[in-house]
């Protein structure tokens, strides 16, 4: 006890490394927000003074634990909304548009033209014939009308006109550093641009996902097929799996009822939550078998049938996890999923960046990640759902030693979670 209270004591200065975790949360018409950025080596030397001075001042000569909040009005922590950042150009100039009768000049993975599509984002360098913008440019920029033989774009950022609750953690301090060199970093921009307010939808435009006509996948051959080979790995490195657990034991009530959509040999609900009573649902039945959570389970393919063999209002919970990129029926599942709730009950989409590509939609694999949490949104919102679509991403974590794609990526798997209530 008496070391941890000496651990506790140590406080940040000048020549610290610390790990922090930036928090930052806004709301729209649609829900609620959170993207969460762990930067685990922050050097206090060379990167404090790019911080907002209320960040800074709940750092500097503060131990691990401290946690404060702010809340910025839009135009603060990134550039205010300009009506000249809307601009209107000739659909021509969008860089792979495919006037009729023409090829391809620029193709996606699966082929295809690139197809202007509202409400969409695109890479800043698809769009030609704007001052200081080039081909190599990937900053994501929002596609907001399709207008005859026009275009309006937003080059905004996506949280442009949002106030934004920004706060920041100590979860861990370093010995001083001797390093007083290298390029200076600023944390914050660089998490707020690199992807969220992309899920949210244009406060005008639905965004068009072309939701009825993008389900093909590359391997199109019976899904039985793919999934009677019995694949007891994770799927996602152990950081990633732990967040997941840690979202699920905020969402599980103890007692209740819980479905787990497209399982397989492990849940993620975490042990402790008492009482409750798990259902599986999934393709391989040597993995359900050996899923030590599950009470019952059923082997069914969503893709065939996507009818849940559940009676109205059975659960109080459904979970799904890294599995919704795999419908091709998603709003008839979605629905389902509402059917088999209870009022008040809550859907729960976890999802990562690494998947089966043969078997995904074809669209996943083009969107931006974020683009994704808006996409799994607009399932939600397309299927009937009337309650707030909530949204979090958590990335920056470390990948363990031990996994089996370290010597790939030393970054863990980042965590995208979409949520709405009955």
């Amino acid at each position: 006890m008496k070391q941890a209270s000496l651990m506790n004591d140590i406080c940040i200065h000048e020549n610290s490394i610390a790990h922090l975790k930036f928090t930052a949360q806004w709301s729209d018409q649609a829900g609620s927000h959170t993207a969460i950025q762990h930067v685990e080596k922050f050097n206090i030397w060379r990167d404090i003074d790019l911080l907002p001075e209320p960040l800074k001042n709940d750092i500097l000569h503060h131990s691990v634990g401290k946690r404060e909040s702010h809340t910025f009005t839009s135009g603060e922590i990134v550039p205010a909304w300009k009506s000249s950042q809307l601009i209107t150009l000739p659909l021509q100039n969008f860089y792979g548009y495919l006037p009729a009768g023409r090829l391809p000049n620029r193709c996606l993975t699966n082929g295809s033209g690139v197809m202007p599509r509202a409400g969409r984002f695109y890479p800043k360098g698809l769009i030609k014939g704007v001052n200081g913008v080039y081909s190599e440019n990937m900053f994501p920029v929002r596609l907001v009308e399709v207008r005859g033989d026009e275009i309006v774009v937003d080059f905004n950022h996506p949280l442009a006109t949002q106030d934004i609750k920004l706060d920041v953690e100590i979860i861990d301090i370093f010995p001083p550093s001797d390093e007083h060199g290298g390029r200076c970093t600023d944390i914050v921009q660089e998490f707020l641009c690199n992807g969220p307010g992309m899920q949210m939808p244009s406060k005008d435009t639905p965004t068009d996902f072309n939701v009825e006509s993008v389900f093909d996948r590359v391997d199109e051959n019976a899904d039985e097929v793919f999934y009677q080979k019995q694949r007891k790995v994770h799927h996602l490195d152990a950081h990633a799996r732990k967040t997941i657990s840690e979202l699920y034991a905020s969402a599980i009530k103890p007692g209740s009822r819980v479905l787990d959509l497209m399982s397989s040999w492990e849940s993620h609900i975490p042990e402790s939550i008492e009482s409750i009573k798990v259902s599986g649902l999934g393709m391989n039945e040597a993995e359900l078998k050996a899923n030590p959570v599950l009470d019952d389970y059923l082997v069914h393919d969503l893709n065939k049938d996507p009818l849940l063999a559940y009676k109205n209002e059975s659960f109080d919970s459904v979970i799904c996890t890294a599995s919704v990129e795999y419908l091709i029926n998603p709003l008839k599942v979605f629905e389902q999923i509402k059917r088999v709730l209870k009022p008040g009950g809550l859907c729960y989409m976890t999802f990562s960046n690494r998947w089966f590509p043969t078997k995904s939609i074809m669209l996943w694999s083009e969107l931006h990640e974020f683009e994704r949490i808006g996409l799994v949104s607009e399932f939600f919102r397309q299927s009937g759902w009337e309650g707030d679509v909530n949204t979090l991403s958590s990335k920056g974590l470390h990948r363990p030693v031990d996994d089996p794609h370290y010597e790939n990526t030393q970054i863990s798997d980042p965590v995208y979670a979409v949520w709405c209530h009955k």
